[in-house]
């Protein structure tokens, strides 16, 4: 709350988050590089598992699934998210179905880090360039454009690969009748687009000072 009250050191407090971005930008800088690091092991991950060849138990190595006895009968017990939950008959489960449950987690989270990664990567450059004291910089601006753009198009599209997933999971281990239904999230392109209009607005800002800056030079030297 010290950084956003109304009082007479106006012109000191919005300096106080000079400090915290030099602490946080080799922060974001490190979980872009994180990030990039376990996208690449997913990939690896996912193409290794195609070659493994072991039974459907085996193949068991989360606290998601697992085999479990229920009156004497073996089943498997396999979370396939959003609260879902199903037992499947021992012999009705193969590795096949395993491999997907294990894919679409893969894939889900290769998702949600390809999207983190440009925005780590921007947060740490706008970051670093604010406890640096270059805050009025047209960098910047198009540094909170390109994470807004990175969030309006990778959030719907990291949720549409969740939302298949997990219906491809249910269809996978449920009988039924099952369709895809496909669907949009728009809470990330609002986010992204709000963001991209905040940092349109940053980048006039730091032209319009640029500018008043320039005709200062020019007025001073007359």
């Amino acid at each position: 709350m010290a950084l956003i009250k109304k009082g007479s050191d106006i012109d000191t407090r919005y300096e106080k988050i000079t400090p915290v971005c030099k602490l946080l930008w080799r922060a974001f800088k490190l979980l872009a590089y994180v990030a990039a690091g376990l996208t690449a092991l997913l990939g690896v991950m996912s193409v290794v598992l195609v070659f493994v060849n072991v039974s459907a138990e085996e193949l068991l190595f989360t606290p998601y699934m697992k085999v479990v006895t229920e009156n004497g009968v073996r089943k498997f017990d396999v979370c396939l998210g959003n609260g879902i939950e199903v037992l499947r008959a021992y012999e009705d489960v193969d590795t096949g179905n395993i491999k997907g449950a294990v894919y679409a987690g893969i894939f889900t989270l290769m998702a949600g880090l390809a999207v983190s990664i440009p925005v780590f990567n921007y947060l740490g450059k706008l970051f670093k360039n604010v406890g640096n004291g270059i805050v009025l910089s047209a960098d910047n601006a198009a540094y909170v454009n390109y994470i807004g753009l990175s969030i309006m198009i990778g959030n719907p599209l990291v949720l549409l690969i969740k939302r298949y997933f997990n219906y491809a999971l249910i269809k996978n281990f449920v009988d039924g009748d099952l369709r895809f239904d496909f669907g949009i999230d728009l809470f990330g392109v609002f986010l992204g687009l709000l963001l991209i209009v905040f940092g349109t607005i940053y980048g006039q800002a730091c032209a319009a000072h640029k500018k008043e800056t320039a005709l200062i030079l020019r007025d001073a030297k007359d």
